[in-house]
């Protein structure tokens, strides 16, 4: 049986956001549903997620993909009074460049991050509002922690010379640093990290971030009609996916 390419296995991981393990497992679904050997199973999961697979697959593997889908007998209209089952498409991943990730160490967390958050919204965000929004706020501030981490010293110094509502508690120590202080930082860089309404999504995604913690949440909840929702997960990936694409590479 011809191998996966590997070019398209690492493709697929960086692009999906996904661990080998899971990229695999979208893999063997593919082949289920069409019968088709994991080689071509796998320019097809790359060809549903916009990938450009002309790099990937052969002139023969792509005419043995459309051979094959070609084949299948077109689906015949139910029959009067049959219970039809709607079939649902998975989301579409959050996807993020952690290529200009300059912490290793870093990268691999934001990577584990990221494949969870992947996971848990293929759940459905109705489930899942909780660990999504807690998922995107740890990893908007791992993006942040190594953009203000290549020149500490400047982050330093501008965090000290914050006015005292926006400035961290610890202005020197940028691993104490929450959310909101890296977004103020980033904010009052020279020239700017991030344009100046990412503060409005940094203190939403905070105060949601504190329902981790369950007094908060019966708080929140009975106070302020502040609770996980499939609409705040879907803001607080909105939010991520901004940061990831403003903050410069």
């Amino acid at each position: 049986m011809p191998s996966i390419n590997q070019d398209l296995l690492v493709r697929l991981e960086h692009e999906l956001g996904l661990s080998r393990r899971q990229v695999y497992r979208l893999i063997e679904e593919k082949a289920r549903e069409t019968l088709l050997d994991r080689d071509l199973a796998a320019i097809l999961v790359a060809a549903d997620h916009r990938i450009n697979i002309s790099r990937y697959a052969s002139k023969e593997q792509r005419a043995a993909i459309r051979g094959s889908l070609s084949s299948k007998p077109s689906p015949q209209p139910a029959a009067p009074g049959a219970v039809v089952r709607r079939i649902t498409r998975p989301p579409e991943p959050v996807t993020l460049d952690l290529s200009f990730v300059s912490d290793s160490e870093l990268r691999d967390i934001l990577s584990r991050d990221l494949a969870e958050l992947n996971v848990a919204r293929s759940l459905g965000l109705d489930k899942t509002a909780k660990t999504c929004i807690v998922l995107c706020g740890s990893i908007a501030e791992a993006l942040l922690l190594d953009q203000l981490s290549r020149d500490p010293t400047m982050s330093a110094s501008v965090a000290s010379a914050l006015p005292p509502a926006l400035r961290p508690k610890s202005p020197t120590r940028l691993e104490e640093w929450d959310l909101n202080d890296m977004v103020n930082v980033a904010i009052h860089w020279k020239p700017p990290l991030l344009p100046d309404d990412a503060t409005t999504g940094a203190h939403q995604l905070r105060r949601w971030r504190n329902l981790i913690h369950p007094g908060r949440e019966l708080r929140d909840a009975r106070t302020k009609r502040i609770r996980p929702t499939k609409e705040r997960a879907n803001n607080a990936i909105a939010f991520l996916l901004f940061i990831g694409q403003e903050l410069p590479r």
